[in-house]
């Protein structure tokens, strides 16, 4: 089991460049994802019985990308809340208590924290 992660503001404002683009390809696997599986689901129903479909490597392909990418996330000690509009939120000690701290896709830098149990409604400027 991994030793869990506590983030200084600095250590979680180093990871935004890459958050911002592991969530930009997880919205476009998403996507890819979405597109599969409206192509797929009616032909399983119809073919279910003979081994599924043509376009079933390409969904197990795109399935594996994002769990890969999802894993790389969770391997830095953030968590991934949401992709839309792209919540991660990075354990953080504050006066010696452990809290959050929240960033949202688009903002520049770590600007807010939050109680464990509260969420991004009672986010707090730093």
């Amino acid at each position: 089991m991994q030793k869990k992660r506590y983030f200084t503001v600095e250590e979680a404002n180093a990871c935004i460049p890459e958050l911002t683009d592991e969530i930009s390809l997880l919205r476009a696997i998403r996507v890819k994802l979405a597109g599969l599986h409206a192509m797929i689901t009616p032909l399983l129903e119809v073919v279910s019985s003979n081994g599924g479909s043509r376009h079933t490597p390409e969904l197990l392909k795109a399935t594996a990308r994002f769990q890969e990418v999802l894993g790389r996330i969770e391997a830095r000690g953030c968590h991934l809340k949401g992709l839309d509009p792209g919540l991660v939120d990075f354990p953080h000690l504050r006066n010696g208590r452990e809290v959050y701290l929240c960033w949202r896709m688009g903002e520049k830098r770590i600007r807010y924290w939050h109680e464990i149990d509260d969420g991004f409604d009672g986010r707090q400027p730093l």
